[in-house]
């Protein structure tokens, strides 16, 4: 059965929030939603604090969730480890997310098909590979 779609932008947003903190807590890791330009959520790995932004889609269009993986109102600019330190992109209707280390992010709108969602590595491999990625980029 279908799950209904999330008619508003701001609401579409925050149950994307909601669904990325349950994964996180989900795989073991401590979450602290936050009110703050460039991430959503403090992520705790060992009890180092890790910026989380949260992009959300309440449905595919034509096989393919797409995201806005910029910042700024007018002038937009790609997401950057100034912004934040992970990505985590969430399909709404499939209640499933691709997490990436922001670094792999390469245009302002980001495209992914189903797959990407439901036939990759789980969702706990990606959150390990992402803080990986990020911890590595910092030494």
């Amino acid at each position: 059965m279908p799950r209904p779609l999330v008619p508003d932008a701001v609401q579409i947003g925050r149950v994307g929030e909601l669904l990325a903190e349950a994964i996180f807590e989900e795989a073991g890791y401590k979450c602290c939603r936050v009110n703050h330009t460039g991430f959503d959520l403090l992520v705790f790995a060992e009890d180092e604090p890790i910026r989380l932004e949260v992009k959300a889609a309440s449905r595919a269009y034509a096989k393919s969730y797409k995201f806005a993986t910029a910042t700024g109102s007018k002038a937009k600019k790609l997401l950057s480890p100034d912004d934040c330190d992970i990505v985590c992109m969430v399909a709404l209707d499939l209640r499933r997310c691709v997490v990436r280390d922001v670094m792999e992010l390469k245009h302002k709108r980001t495209s992914l098909g189903t797959a990407h969602f439901l036939d990759g590595p789980s969702e706990a491999a990606q959150i390990r590979r992402a803080i990986d990625k990020y911890r590595s980029r910092k030494c």
